[in-house]
C-alpha cells in the first residue's frame, strides 16, 4: 500500500512539474494551426528566433505566425516607433502587451522588434557591429633569419624585418622596414636596408584605390638611394573566405642615385597583383610587380615574392618561408639583372 501510495506521490509531482514547465513555456502560434512551446530570443526583420527544447534554436518567418505569447515580460517595438515593456498574450487580433503602467492590443504583422530585457535592441546591436566593422587596429609583426658557418669557412647571413598594420573592414595601413645583411669568408655578400608604406581604401566591395611610397638602399647592386612613390585603382578579382585576388593598376614615380654618381627619374607605370590564399595549416601570400618607365619602356623593375606562413601551436609564433625575385632590366655594370632570394624567418606577431 505504501508502495502504491510513493507512485502515486510521484506521479503527481512530475505531472505537477510537466504543467507548470508548459505553463512557463513561450508560445508560438503558427498561421497553420501548429504551436510551438520553448523561449522567444527575439524577433527582427521578419523573423522571429525561437529556442526549443526538441529542435534547438530555430527561426521563424513572421508571416507565418499569427500570434504569440511570452511568460515573462519583454521588449516589444512596434513598426510606428513605439516600444513597451511587458508580458505578451495573445488575442483574437493578434496580442496584447501587458505593462506595469497599462496594456495595448496590435496585430503580429505590426511588430517590427522584440528581445529580452538586458539584451541589445536591434537597432543598438546593429549600430555596435558598424562600429566594430569599421574599427581600425593595430596589428604588429617582428621577424628574425639568422644563419651562419665558421671553421672551414665563414660565412653569416642575417635579416630582421617589422611590420605595424593598421587595419578595418575598409582600409588599411601597412608600415614596414627591412635590413639584410650577410658576408661569405668576408666578402660581403648583402646589405639592404628598406623602409615602405602602404595605404588602401576599397569604396565599394570591390573597388578601391591605394598609395605607396618605398625607400631603399642596397651596396651590393651600388644603390644609394631608391625613392619609388605610387597611387593607383585597386579592383578585388576573387574575394571569398579562403582566397583574396587584387588587381592594382596605377602611375608611379622613380628616383635612383648609385655610388658612381649615376642618377635616374622617371614617371612611369605600377601594375602589381595581390593573392592570398588561407589553407588550414597557414596561408600562401604571392605579390608581383611590374613597374615600367615612361623615359624608356624598356627600363622596368620585375618584383615577385611568394611566402607561406605555418602558425606554431596556438603561439603568437609563426613560420615563414619563401622566394623573392628582383628583376632589374638596366643593371648598373657588375651587376646581374635577376636577384634570387630563399629564405625561412620566426615570426612573432602581437596585437
Amino acid at each position: 500500500m505504501k508502495h502504491h501510495a510513493l507512485k502515486y506521490l510521484l506521479g503527481t509531482a512530475l505531472t505537477v512539474l510537466l504543467a507548470n514547465t508548459a505553463l512557463a513555456a513561450d508560445r508560438v502560434e503558427l498561421t497553420d494551426g501548429s504551436v510551438v512551446l520553448g523561449k522567444l530570443v527575439s524577433a527582427e526583420a521578419g523573423k522571429l528566433k525561437f529556442e526549443t527544447a526538441f529542435a534547438g534554436t530555430i527561426e521563424i518567418a513572421q508571416d507565418q505566425v499569427r500570434s504569440f505569447s511570452t511568460d515573462e515580460a519583454v521588449n516589444v517595438e512596434l513598426a510606428a516607433g513605439s516600444t513597451v515593456l511587458g508580458q505578451v498574450a495573445i488575442t483574437e487580433s493578434g496580442i496584447a502587451v501587458v505593462a506595469a503602467d497599462g496594456s495595448f492590443s496590435a496585430p503580429t504583422a505590426k511588430v517590427s522588434a522584440v528581445w529580452r530585457p538586458g539584451a541589445d535592441s536591434p537597432a543598438t546591436r546593429q549600430l555596435k557591429e558598424r562600429i566594430a566593422k569599421n574599427e581600425r587596429k593595430w596589428a604588429y609583426e617582428a621577424s628574425v633569419a639568422i644563419t651562419g658557418r665558421t671553421g672551414g669557412a665563414e660565412k653569416f647571413a642575417g635579416a630582421v624585418g617589422l611590420k605595424a598594420t593598421l587595419e578595418s573592414a575598409q582600409d588599411k595601413l601597412i608600415f614596414a622596414l627591412q635590413a639584410e645583411k650577410a658576408e661569405d669568408n668576408g666578402v660581403e655578400t648583402a646589405n639592404r636596408q628598406f623602409a615602405s608604406a602602404d595605404y588602401s581604401a576599397f569604396f565599394s566591395p570591390h573597388n578601391g584605390w591605394y598609395v605607396r611610397t618605398s625607400l631603399e638602399k642596397d651596396s651590393i647592386k651600388a644603390l644609394d638611394l631608391r625613392s619609388q612613390t605610387s597611387f593607383g585603382f585597386g579592383r578585388k578579382l576573387i574575394k571569398t573566405d579562403p582566397q583574396d585576388l587584387e588587381l592594382r593598376a596605377g602611375l608611379s614615380y622613380v628616383y635612383e642615385t648609385y655610388a658612381n654618381n649615376t642618377k635616374f627619374d622617371s614617371p612611369g607605370l605600377d601594375l602589381t597583383l595581390l593573392h592570398a590564399y588561407t589553407f588550414k595549416t597557414g596561408k600562401l601570400s604571392n605579390v608581383l610587380t611590374y613597374t615600367p618607365a615612361f623615359k624608356d619602356f624598356g627600363n622596368y623593375r620585375l618584383h615577385h615574392e611568394s611566402t607561406y606562413e605555418m602558425p606554431l601551436a596556438a603561439s603568437m609564433w609563426k613560420l615563414r618561408t619563401g622566394v623573392s625575385n628582383d628583376y632589374t632590366s638596366i643593371p648598373q655594370p657588375g651587376v646581374e639583372r635577376l636577384d634570387t632570394l630563399y629564405f625561412t624567418s620566426l615570426i612573432l606577431n602581437w596585437k
